[in-house]
């Protein structure tokens, strides 16, 4: 089967790429190379066992002359949560028009389209239960916005038509993901300030919860949805996509410490500070998936966590600077207080 994968280069990507062309699958990449999701451009393009087509799928003309694909995975989006607050154009064309494009291709194409959204389309979750597919949509980011608007084009473009998957993942971590920007992932800056040698800053009291998902997971998921399609009349199917574990941001901070290689003396420090766009409470429900066959998540939180600090403690990153300075950022544009 020969695929397209829109953000093919990116973190996600580039693990299920490999496992894609490992079963005999040819890929190739739509993506638009940005710097702030790229630390090193032409190492990660190296990584990627196809062909990569440099183009942003909010640019229709890009879209026009694409080679044909049995498959799309529609992986490409901007995905900071605050920072969505307010680059809201650049959110809503990359995120509602691209996965628009791509839905239409699979349409003229009678291709199946594997389309990622995100948890974030439900807004806060609970403190007692997981979401479940079946929950309403309340985003409070832009971010969430554009995924839950992005959800809609896939319906009504592909609805009954083209086999069609939506995906929702939790938080998604693990060796690969980027360690500069920050925007985006919690666990980045926590790396930053370990191998700084200094204390983890967690916003709040610490009692805030998340379900993380190692990306081997992510992409094995994905790979599984892609063997087991729904019907075109059934389409499209959505899953939650989460280890269906819950942790609090107090825990996720102590598994990082107890994973530094060598050991770390690191305590945590809970910091006053709220963001917009920032919940309480994440946890998948993934009953649906399950009842389905899906594949359950291998890596546990704290598994998971620990091979992201031990693979990634040598790898070039941002200071932990950088992260101030966006919270700063932030709060002149009165989005934390």
């Amino acid at each position: 089967m020969k695929i397209l994968m829109t953000g093919g280069v990116g973190f996600i990507g580039l693990k299920l790429a490999r496992k894609l062309v490992d079963q005999g699958h040819v890929v190739y990449a739509l993506d638009s190379l940005l710097e702030q999701v790229h630390q090193d451009i032409e190492a990660e393009k190296a990584l990627f066992p196809g062909d990569i087509i440099v183009g942003d799928v909010s640019d229709p003309e890009i879209w026009q002359n694409l080679p044909r694909a049995d498959a799309i995975v529609h992986l490409a989006a901007e995905t900071g949560t605050a920072q969505s607050m307010y680059e809201t154009d650049r959110y809503r064309r990359v995120n509602v028009d691209g996965t628009r494009y791509a839905a239409q291709k699979a349409l003229e194409w009678e291709a199946p389209l594997i389309s990622l959204s995100s948890r974030a389309v439900y807004g806060e979750g609970f403190a007692d239960r997981g979401t479940t597919e079946q929950d309403a949509h309340q985003p409070l980011s832009v971010y969430g916005e554009t995924k839950s608007e992005g959800e809609e084009v896939v319906k009504q473009v592909l609805g009954a038509k083209v086999p069609a998957v939506i995906i929702r993942p939790q938080n998604v971590i693990g060796p690969g993901q980027a360690l500069h920007n920050p925007y985006t992932g919690v666990l980045a800056a926590f790396l930053a300030r370990l191998r700084e040698g200094k204390n983890l800053s967690v916003y709040g009291d610490g009692t805030a919860t998340r379900d993380f998902i190692h990306v081997e997971d992510v992409a094995d998921f994905i790979i599984w949805s892609l063997e087991n399609l729904p019907p075109a009349q059934e389409s499209p199917r959505t899953f939650n996509l989460g280890s269906g574990q819950r942790i609090t941001l107090d825990q996720l901070a102590q598994f990082s410490i107890d994973a530094v290689p060598g050991g770390s003396s690191a305590v945590i420090e809970h910091v006053d500070i709220k963001r917009a766009g920032d919940i309480d409470h994440a946890l998948a429900d993934m009953t649906y998936a399950y009842s389905l066959g899906a594949p359950k998540a291998k890596w546990g939180p704290r598994e998971a966590i620990a091979d992201f600090i031990v693979k990634s403690w040598e790898a070039p990153g941002a200071k932990s600077e950088a992260w101030d300075t966006a919270l700063e950022e932030l709060t002149e544009r009165g989005l934390a207080e």
